[in-house]
């Protein structure tokens, strides 16, 4: 198998106190997309028509990327091409994702996906293997994503969200997406991302810390029993993106302007800090 992607690179999240890793593929390119991934059957676009490949712009029914430019796209993915190079008559596109170390911290598993057309006889699942194998018998986690025995040409209308979470005690993270689809019927996959939390530790908490609404549409209220010094929102690869100062036992972040996505808010309080998700809407 050939191997896509930037070379991986884990960037750690030291100023949250974070124990696992944050891993995000957006098929753009950039340095973002560091969780490399490979493909059983080698990326190809026979003129628009036959496609596996991460494309930007149109896939058929499918207009664009869910975020930024580019997307990983699928289109009559059983044809004489994929046949010939798999050597089978009915070829799964599958791509894995590496291995990630979470070094038991609680994970959020999640991805982007949008399909228009397909049939009774297709299929898309996901699997998750808890361990730092090699092999996918009897994996830990086995989800459809599209899986039905009627007729029809069924889609998502637009962008969907899967996501699994990963309890805490694991030690690693094995994840793939596979993919059957014949005739003319359209896939895009976008946003492939591994969040990880920090562990609790009960003698580092705030004292009566709470927050809410999660998810979030504008306005995130925070409010402990003890006065709430600074908070602090990161997104996945830990860059800041607004700050605030207090001195009471509530305060409210304006997250209105925010992207819709996961996020890390880290609250500071005499000396403690404690960081949750956030889920923006």
């Amino acid at each position: 198998m050939k191997k896509y992607g930037l070379i991986l690179l884990f960037l750690s999240l030291t100023s949250l106190n974070l124990r696992g890793q944050n891993a995000f593929q957006g098929f753009e390119g950039s340095i973002d997309d560091n969780w490399n991934y490979n493909t059983n059957i080698p990326f190809y676009n026979l003129n628009g028509n036959d496609v596996w490949d991460a494309i930007s712009g149109s896939n058929g029914r499918i207009d664009g990327a869910f975020k930024g430019i580019s997307y990983m796209a699928g289109r009559d993915l059983d044809n004489p091409y994929s046949e010939s190079v798999s050597g089978t008559s009915s070829p799964e596109h599958i791509l894995t994702f590496q291995t990630i170390a979470v070094n038991g911290a609680p994970s959020e598993l999640s991805f982007r996906i949008n399909y228009v057309f397909l049939d009774k006889n297709d299929y898309i699942y996901f699997q998750v293997k808890y361990d730092n194998g090699s092999d996918w018998n009897s994996p830990d986690v086995h989800t459809d994503v599209f899986n039905t025995s009627q007729n029809g040409n069924f889609a998502t209308n637009d962008w969907v969200e899967f996501s699994h979470t990963i309890p805490s005690g694991k030690s690693h993270v094995r994840f793939r997406l596979v993919f059957y689809q014949n005739g003319n019927g359209y896939i895009g996959l976008d946003n492939v991302q591994l969040l990880s939390f920090p562990l609790s530790i009960e003698n580092n908490k705030i004292d009566g810390f709470a927050y809410g609404p999660n998810p979030v549409n504008n306005s995130l209220n925070l409010r402990a029993r003890v006065a709430l010094d600074k908070a602090t929102i990161f997104d996945i690869s830990g860059k800041k993106i607004l700050s605030k100062r207090g001195d009471s036992r509530e305060m409210t972040l304006d997250v209105s302007n925010l992207a819709t996505g996961v996020y890390l808010a880290k609250i500071e309080s005499q000396g403690l800090s404690q960081t949750v998700k956030v889920i923006k809407r």
